[in-house]
């Protein structure tokens, strides 16, 4: 009770100073480390729901703050630790936290033109929220490899980035609950970025498939994200955007899931304001 009075303290009086930029969009503008300082950090909330009414039983409204701790090691590598949690207005109510990620990241490890770049991440999970809990994962790593194409001599502020990642979960058990669990997970992002300067523009695509330690497929997932923002000065920037999922099914077992993804009432809205410190 005492941890979650003071997740629940803190998470409120961040509020009246702080908001995030685009914690819901996965994975944001290639951000290559700067030479000029070893630590970082950032400090976000954001006020998400989707497009159902108050009252109705779909309704899911929270209001979450995420906190990136950021280590420059040298011009080209960055370690990030991020840390989140939520406070749910709907359904399940009360205070829950997200999964923390470890991140390290490998900036132009190849450099075939001008305008095209590589690179490479890992990630590991630490388990703290309940659905890790309550599935016993033990841990989750995530590898990726990222191309970077800059249309700045096209369009300045432009950049078309696509990346390949495959995530391998460590749960105690195979099932929970009679269900199997996932184990494999390989997946793939598209994004365009587009900043003219101080607002950006961000729109992704990620299309993933997964497999459970049994060896049987998932049916493959959909998501799309888009957000509009606008950076106020090297501190404080403000965002809205939308992101929603949905599963494609073969068309002999379901409609197709585009009907879904641009169901203007099953995606999440969001306002986010982030600090940099």
């Amino acid at each position: 009770m005492g941890q979650v009075m003071k997740f629940n303290l803190m998470l409120f009086s961040m509020v009246s100073v702080l908001i995030s930029n685009g914690i819901h969009a996965e994975e944001q503008v290639q951000d290559v480390p700067s030479q000029q300082k070893k630590w970082g950090a950032s400090i976000g909330i954001d006020y998400s729901r989707n497009g159902y009414d108050d009252d109705h039983y779909l309704a899911d409204r929270n209001l979450a703050l995420t906190a990136t701790i950021k280590y420059y090691l040298n011009a080209s590598t960055k370690f990030t630790a991020i840390v989140s949690g939520r406070h749910s207005y709907d359904g399940e109510r009360g205070e829950f936290w997200s999964d923390i990620w470890l991140t390290a990241t490998r900036y132009n490890i190849w450099n075939p033109t001008d305008h095209l770049a590589m690179s490479a991440g890992s990630r590991i999970l630490i388990p703290v929220s309940d659905e890790s809990i309550k599935n016993d994962l033990n841990t989750a790593i995530r590898g990726n490899i990222k191309f970077s194409y800059s249309l700045d001599h096209i369009i300045e502020g432009l950049l078309v980035s696509d990346s390949i990642r495959l995530r391998k979960n460590f749960h105690q058990y195979t099932t929970a609950g009679g269900h199997p669990l996932e184990e494999y997970r390989i997946s793939n992002l598209l994004s365009v970025d587009y900043m003219p300067n101080k607002w950006f523009f961000s729109t992704n695509f990620v299309s993933s498939k997964s497999w459970s330690y049994r060896g049987t497929s998932y049916s493959p997932e959909l998501t799309y994200s888009a957000e509009l923002g606008y950076q106020f000065n090297d501190e404080f920037s403000l965002a809205t955007g939308m992101t929603n999922s949905a599963s494609y099914y073969d068309p002999d077992r379901g409609p197709n899931p585009i009907e879904n993804l641009f169901d203007l009432e099953k995606p999440t809205y969001y306002i986010t304001l982030n600090y940099d410190l």
